[in-house]
């Protein structure tokens, strides 16, 4: 290469630079790096060779009705780079929440329980005295075998008991219908100082399709009150079909509207662990929902992955 051929090819990249400096920023911003902690706030422990009822997993589930323990979990979850873990209790059994919490005491890698006490009865407060003792205690999520009325006195009275403790609530809502985000968007509205936590993208069956505008509408509504965050967890159990895809843009236009309307501040990573062994191992889960937030940015992405879970569940990281 003669020396008039080398300083026009070395103009050339000069020039090249100049004219698209965003595109070099662009690749340099879109980059991720390891976030600070990944805190995974769903997933469930059980054992099904304990002598008791079980509620849920059914037992004509093969993949899910048998042991789910911590040492399975946290293997798969630390590969995958998890540095805390919040488990959701599935029982309808009060006994189980402390089941949970001894089956990891001496383990710090678990760092808070979503317990289930029955809000419809006059022992919730007695009840939750007793849970709250431990400070890996977080909050309930309520689940009865009857359909919860969240309009009843009592009900309102014993959430208020759980906003006052400053413990939080988990919601499930199944099917992701209008009603079920109305129903908890009365609760948010009746009970400002309550900590609300929808699960599983407001329980959107994925379907590859666009949201309807009714249900857009109602989530923009919802997330008006500022004390509701929405968890973006469980996308291959709501995915309608199965085994779930792995491709990001068979779940975006709804994911778009969670962004759009919670933002960065109210979204929370959850896995929902062992249901998605129906559809991949766990670090294809991760992957997955990485996909999405790694396209915000990296501060989005701590905030996504620890930051909001240690406001909203008083974990105490930094």
């Amino acid at each position: 290469m003669n020396h008039l051929t080398f300083l026009f090819t070395a103009l050339c990249c000069v020039a090249a630079m100049l004219v698209s400096p965003s595109d070099h920023c662009g690749a340099a911003e879109n980059e991720t790096q390891q976030t600070k902690h990944r805190i995974d706030t769903h997933i469930h422990l059980y054992d099904t060779r304990r002598d008791i009822e079980f509620t849920w997993p059914p037992e004509s589930d093969k993949v899910l009705y048998q042991p789910h323990l911590p040492a399975e979990y946290s293997e798969i979850a630390k590969a995958a780079g998890v540095t805390g873990v919040v488990v959701v209790e599935a029982s309808l059994r009060y006994p189980d929440n402390q089941w949970v919490l001894d089956l990891v005491q001496e383990d710090d890698f678990y760092v808070g329980l979503v317990g289930n006490i029955d809000v419809t009865t006059a022992d919730f407060e007695e009840n939750l005295n007793a849970q709250k003792t431990d400070s890996r205690f977080i909050g309930i999520r309520p689940r009865n075998r009857e359909a919860i009325d969240f309009t009843s006195k009592i009900v309102l009275q014993n959430l208020t008991m759980l906003a006052d403790n400053n413990l939080t609530m988990d919601y499930l809502t199944n099917g992701g219908g209008i009603d079920g985000l109305k129903t908890i968007e009365e609760v948010a509205r009746k009970i400002p100082h309550l900590k609300i936590v929808v699960n599983h993208c407001l329980g959107y069956n994925f379907d590859g399709k666009a949201p309807s505008r009714d249900w857009i509408a109602s989530v923009k509504q919802l997330a008006s009150h500022p004390n509701v965050s929405c968890k973006i967890s469980g996308l291959y159990q709501r995915s309608t079909q199965q085994p779930a895809p792995k491709e990001i843009a068979y779940y975006q236009d709804v994911l778009n509207i969670i962004w759009e309307s919670f933002g960065k501040d109210r979204i929370v990573y959850g896995s929902n662990w062992p249901v998605t062994k129906h559809s991949g191992s766990y670090q294809s889960y991760v992957d997955l929902v990485d996909k999405f937030i790694s396209s915000k940015g990296q501060d989005a992405r701590e905030s996504y992955y620890w930051r909001n879970a240690a406001k909203i569940y008083n974990l105490g990281l930094e």
